[in-house]
């Protein structure tokens, strides 16, 4: 599905009555990148008091608090996720106690501000819907339609494979533009070649180095 994520990974440091907070946020394809942003955080910051995480993964919601009182932590950082109508992107937010004790309203703005500005900081960015499809094709129109995917807006390719009957590559291409490109495969191929769609799950497209 069309979403807006952020527009790059980023961390942002906040030090708060004592109390330093890490807050970092990427965009992620499904709930197992999400976990894995925590994982990733656990281990780098191994001496850190609080491992707090957020994310939204289409209707996959999930917020944790990681030993700070209930609702003070993970639930406001989820809910800046969601005021900023943002998917397929999470959060975890690293605290190292400082002495001071925040209360549970200075814990809420601490850990939703310092998500709020990395958020501000990594910025924006829309992600059309997309589909994976395939083309089947004998080996004589391969070069025309490799020449044709790269030059073609917002699509993709992956590596070909060989059979006996021709060649089998893969693509991404945005949805709104499928019909258009199978109309212009079958013209520069005389009708050769077969545009099947495959998935229009974002966690199954190509990867384009963004997580999405």
């Amino acid at each position: 599905m069309a979403h807006t994520t952020v527009a790059r990974p980023t961390d942002h440091v906040e030090t708060i009555k004592g109390s330093r907070f890490l807050a970092r946020v990427a965009s992620v394809a499904d709930v197992a990148a999400a976990e894995r942003l925590l994982a990733d955080a656990r281990a780098e910051f191994p001496d850190a008091h609080h491992h707090c995480s957020a994310w939204r993964v289409g209707s996959a919601l999930a917020a944790n608090d990681d030993g700070e009182p209930g609702g003070t932590a993970g639930r406001p950082m989820l809910e800046v996720l969601l005021k900023r109508e943002l998917d397929h992107v999470a959060v975890v937010c690293v605290r190292w106690f400082g002495g001071t004790k925040l209360g549970a309203g200075g814990l809420v703005r601490a850990y939703g501000g310092t998500v709020a500005k990395a958020l501000d900081d990594a910025g924006e960015r829309f992600v059309p819907d997309r589909v994976r499809a395939v083309a089947r094709l004998p080996y004589a129109r391969l070069d025309v339609v490799h020449r044709l995917l790269d030059d073609w807006p917002g699509a993709r390719k992956g590596d070909a494979t060989f059979g006996a009957d021709g060649a089998v590559l893969p693509f991404v291409a945005l949805a709104s533009d499928l019909e258009d490109l199978r109309r212009r495969l079958a013209d520069v191929s005389s009708g050769e070649v077969e545009v099947e769609v495959v998935s229009s799950d974002p966690a199954a497209l190509l990867d384009d180095g963004t997580g999405t």
